[in-house]
């Protein structure tokens, strides 16, 4: 359970909303759900950046923009307020949280599921204060879990009321709202306190460790990786950051927890030393990480005569100056489906799915290991949106049928380890996170690298000022700033549309350290980090001339095997917006020409016909437009193009008429207008950079 810092220290403000919405959704459901099964134990993982900003809002009058807008009456929002509304109080699921209140999605469909910004002022004409009233409420209510709907009766009554909401409402919301979230630390208190539940926490404002020890640990899985110019390297940091998490989780819930989640599952040995000299019993983290530590080709088990789960089923022994550290990894797939997949099931057959799987690796490990266990281990707030019933459906299955299977046995990763006895061992840690077994997405790319040259020159500047450490706020920003979240956000591997506040939090969080120190902040930190003209690659490079029919259909699977891929990042699970238009980019090429294939989300476009796509390609310093209006069928191109859309978008052109040759660079963006308006577009920011393959380009690809 993880959120980000939200508040600006310096004006005491939130700018983002998560804590408070995940808290009366996410946060009390999942131990509460587990009171009455009498078999179920579970291991929940506290950050402290999240335990800090729950305790702000259950004890004081926070300063929350969102908040302090839903308190604004209807008859008073000023034209802001009212684009701000229009802008942020339907990022909710469409599906699973708006469309449940009729009104809601009525409100939504009168807003449009898709607008653009300049748009709103004149957008706002359209509703009136009862609209913008209920919005208010609507919003708010959608982000309350289902089983407090059954604990309040005037949650019901608002429900039930569904629209023509008044102020006196709003007063009861907000009441409600409160009392859940100074229920969270209580019911996790309660269920530890039973033995149904093992707490353990995280460095306190999630940074990414063995980055803080020295970020050129980096190039120890990607030795190529372009580096900021100047290292940062402060393990006292480092240390700082586990030291003040354990002293504030003691502080809550008066004993000290057994094990950490590295955040992001991020190790070195470094950082393992770190963990042992802070008494950590034990950590958790990828499965990546185990096979590269052990080097075992990764997965392989899953589809071959090589048994992996017989490596990953176990725990293991990290040792280092005399101490030791248990190691257990996480089961990816498993995690995975739960996390991303299974919502699109039916919740009976996502946990039937569950628990053959489970059963399936019992069975590959049950005459080689003593106790196996397999670790499930995912973020706990943001995949429940995606379910029905917020996931409940989906938890009574599971937990009704692990109650009745003799062979499954949950157990708390402490009291597992207390009877282990095949332990493996760990010599030398692989540096890597649980995403690709590298540090990747907080640094190399240049807006990343950025991002670290500023943290780094503040750093120096606040020891230079203020060595001995008393200015406590100026060195909390410092700490703020270092949490993993920012760069999560730089570079090309996630969007969202808060981007620019992230962005934002952390210019500010280093600007605050110097108006703590009583000087002005530089200029430098006035600029955006994030770069709006830049290059994106994609996520798979084509493997091999693809030649596909150009009929905007998905005429078999093999046409487009092969070709290179991007997916549409444009929203990231920050703001729970419920689609993107575009979903993703398709691309290839064969001797002759270069192939496109967008997918898109026909739910929201079928009723749709003033559609245009538009294409830009720069190549061999030329810029070339590609306009596609479906209306029409009227294609306006610089160069000689086949474009059609049915199902998917597909086209077509001669790589000779870009003027390029083999291994020069393509970029390329694809733009969706609705009625002129543009409504999304892939990547996000920048261009799809594309590298055009030579000849021999198959024989190549063979060889590597």
């Amino acid at each position: 359970m993880h959120q980000p810092f939200y508040k600006n220290l310096w004006t005491g403000e939130y700018l983002l909303p998560w804590v408070l919405l995940h808290g009366t959704k996410d946060y009390f459901d999942m131990p509460y759900m587990i009171k009455d099964y009498e078999k179920i134990r579970q291991n929940f993982n506290l950050v402290p950046s999240l335990l800090l900003q729950l305790k702000d809002y259950e004890e004081n009058e926070v300063d929350d923009i969102y908040l302090n807008i839903l308190k604004k009456p209807a008859e008073e929002l000023t034209s802001d307020d009212k684009s701000f509304i229009l802008m942020n109080f339907f990022n909710a699921n469409w599906e699973n949280m708006i469309k449940p209140f009729p009104r809601f999605y009525e409100l939504l469909r009168k807003r449009g599921f898709y607008y653009s910004k300049e748009h709103l002022k004149d957008i706002q004409r359209y509703f009136s204060v009862q609209d913008f009233r209920d919005i208010q409420i609507l919003f708010f209510l959608s982000w309350i879990d289902p089983v407090f709907f059954g604990m309040y009766e005037e949650l019901q009554r608002l429900k039930a009321k569904g629209r023509f909401f008044s102020e006196e409402d709003k007063e009861t919301l907000i009441k409600i709202q409160h009392e859940i979230l100074k229920g969270i630390i209580p019911i996790y208190k309660e269920m530890a306190e039973k033995g149904k539940i093992e707490l353990s926490t995280s460095p306190f404002y999630h940074p990414i460790i063995p980055l803080l020890i020295d970020n050129r640990i980096a190039r120890d899985a990607l030795p190529d990786l372009n580096l900021p110019e100047k290292p940062f390297s402060f393990p006292e940091d480092a240390n700082t950051q586990i030291e003040k998490a354990l002293a504030y989780f003691k502080d809550i819930f008066q004993f000290l927890p057994e094990g950490m989640w590295p955040p992001e599952g991020s190790v070195s040995n470094e950082a393992l030393k770190l963990y042992m000299k802070n008494n950590i019993n034990w950590i958790v983290t990828d499965e990546d990480i185990l096979f590269k530590s052990l080097n075992i080709e990764e997965r392989k088990g899953r589809d071959s005569s090589f048994i992996a789960y017989e490596y990953l089923c176990k725990p293991y022994i990290f040792e280092s100056d005399g101490k030791k550290i248990n190691m257990l990894f996480r089961e990816k797939m498993l995690s995975d489906l739960i996390s991303f997949h299974y919502s699109r099931m039916h919740p009976k057959d996502a946990a039937e799915d569950l628990i053959k799987r489970i059963l399936l690796i019992m069975d590959q490990v049950k005459n080689k290991l003593r106790r196996p266990m397999v670790n499930i281990t995912m973020d706990g707030e943001n995949a429940w949106e995606n379910y029905t019933n917020d996931g409940w459906d989906f938890f009574k299955y599971l937990y009704d049928m692990i109650e009745k299977e003799e062979r499954i046995r949950p157990i708390t990763i402490s009291d597992y380890l207390k009877e282990a006895d095949n332990f493996g061992r760990i010599y030398d840690c692989f540096a890597g996170s649980w995403i690709n077994h590298n540090f990747y997405i907080w640094i190399g790319h240049i807006e990343d690298n950025t991002a670290w040259s500023l943290i780094t020159e503040t750093r120096e500047v606040l020891e230079r000022e203020d060595p001995e450490k008393k200015n406590k706020n100026a060195w909390e920003s410092i700490y703020i700033a270092e949490g993993s979240d920012w760069n999560w956000w730089y570079g090309d591997d996630h969007a969202s549309e808060n981007d620019e506040v992230f962005d934002l939090l952390f210019r500010e969080n280093l600007s605050n350290v110097y108006r703590f120190l009583k000087k002005e902040p530089p200029a430098k930190l006035s600029i955006p980090v994030m770069i709006e003209e830049r290059e994106v690659k994609p996520e798979r490079e084509p493997v091999n001339f693809i030649k596909p029919i150009i009929d905007g259909k998905k005429t078999n699977y093999f046409e487009w095997m092969g070709s290179g891929y991007i997916e549409n990042k444009s929203h990231g699970v920050a703001i729970h917006e419920s689609i993107n238009l575009i979903k993703s980019l398709y691309f290839g090429f064969d001797k002759r020409f270069f192939y496109l294939r967008a997918d898109l989300d026909k739910v929201y476009l079928n009723s749709e016909k003033d559609i245009t796509f538009e294409i830009q390609i720069t190549a061999s310093d030329r810029t070339f437009n590609i306009s596609y209006s479906i209306k029409d069928n009227l294609v306006n191109a610089d160069i000689p193009i086949i474009i059609t859309y049915v199902d998917i978008l597909e086209a077509r052109l001669e790589v000779a008429s870009l003027g390029v040759n083999a291994r020069d660079k393509i970029f390329l963006w694809l733009t969706l207008k609705i009625k002129e308006m543009r409504v999304d577009r892939i990547p996000s920011r920048g261009y799809l950079s594309i590298t055009v393959p030579s000849e021999d380009f198959e024989m190549e690809m063979w060889y590597v």
